[in-house]
């Protein structure tokens, strides 16, 4: 490694800052995402999963019988995962007649994530950890994305992820709107990552989220996090490897990125947070590391400032991970315009229960 390569982070690797064992992968097969014609058993299952009690079910249930279809489909599958990724260029798509919004006239630069009537854009320049929690929270618990498209709450104040009037600063006439109750929602979350950030002490809010609190407040169905940085190996990277795996298997994973000190001190640290949302499945009998069990896979990153979907050969995300390598204008575009995969935010286990780690 030369100087103009070095990271903050991977220092921070070294003195045993944000390592340690991996965390076991989620079981394939347990965070299936539902398709929006998928019966009231399902959807009751997703909501007890992720923490609410029978009554709440039932009101959702309920709810998404009123929906139209493309709202039900923004609430069961927000991060389209249900489609296998493949090349947005391959995904371009007029506006529904029915009124739901569709993919923008350039599909290169990416599928625009919308729930409700909002594109889920991150509301200023350091909310972009909170834009992908909140994304996080809605893809893994219904009750949450019922509330961000329709603005309804059938928790009734119950849920730790629905705004209230007041809270965080959320007005009523705020709250009748998408993309109000996702502005809502990132500065509730904001609040909470920046507290008690530095044992007692608070995180400058200026800098955004660290990524030890967005482990600690992350929340996908039943699913709890912790993090690891990530040591930059490329397609030998074990850290982004686990992350593939789990998004793979179901369950996103926040990804910061960054520079290194080519581009300037400021830019050597986690500069931007995105999303793996899921990846492509593998070929039948793959087997072996990253390169070998992720060859010729898509794999899907939510970016918050563009507020989009971008699609991605995995082999491309491996190889723009390495430190000493400059990522293709799509891998870039990716993650939010920097070249660098620094951190991970990787599944670790089931809400209440042991964190799991091997």
């Amino acid at each position: 490694m030369i100087v103009a390569d070095l990271q903050v982070s991977r220092v921070l690797r070294a003195v045993g800052v944000g390592r340690g064992p991996l965390p076991l992968v989620p079981p394939s097969g347990r965070y299936v995402v539902p398709g929006p014609d998928d019966a009231a058993p399902t959807v009751r299952r997703l909501a007890r999963r992720a923490g609410h009690p029978g009554p709440v079910a039932d009101r959702l249930v309920d709810a998404l019988g009123t929906l139209r279809p493309w709202e039900r489909a923004h609430v069961l599958d927000p991060l389209h995962r249900a489609e296998a990724p493949r090349p947005s260029a391959d995904r371009a798509a007029p506006r529904d007649p029915a009124g739901a919004p569709g993919a923008g006239p350039d599909a290169r630069f990416g599928e625009p994530l919308v729930l409700g009537r909002a594109r889920a854009v991150q509301v200023d320049g350091t909310t972009c950890g909170s834009a992908v929690l909140a994304v996080l929270a809605a893809a893994g618990d219904p009750v949450v994305a019922l509330w961000l498209v329709a603005g309804t709450d059938v928790s009734q104040g119950s849920c730790a992820h629905v705004v209230t009037e007041g809270a965080a600063g959320a007005t009523a006439r705020e709250l009748e709107t998408s993309s109000g109750r996702f502005a809502a929602l990132q500065r509730l979350l904001k609040a909470r990552t920046t507290h008690a950030a530095l044992g007692p002490l608070p995180w400058p809010g200026s800098l955004g989220t660290p990524p030890w609190t967005a482990a600690r407040d992350a929340r996908y169905a039943d699913v709890r996090y912790t993090h690891r940085i990530v040591p930059g190996a490329g397609d030998k990277d074990p850290v982004l490897a686990s992350a593939l795996r789990s998004a793979a298997a179901g369950v996103p994973v926040p990804l910061y990125t960054g520079g290194d000190v080519g581009t300037g001190w400021s830019t050597a640290v986690p500069r931007h947070v995105v999303l793996l949302a899921g990846v492509s499945p593998a070929a039948a009998g793959a087997r072996g590391g990253p390169a070998e069990l992720f060859g010729g896979r898509w794999c899907t990153v939510y970016e918050p400032s563009s507020g989009a979907l971008h699609r991605l050969r995995v082999a491309d995300l491996l190889e723009g991970a390495r430190a000493d390598r400059e990522p293709s204008k799509a891998v870039r575009r990716a993650l939010g315009g920097w070249p660098h995969v620094t951190w991970a935010v990787l599944p670790a286990g089931r809400a209440g229960g042991s964190r799991r780690v091997g």
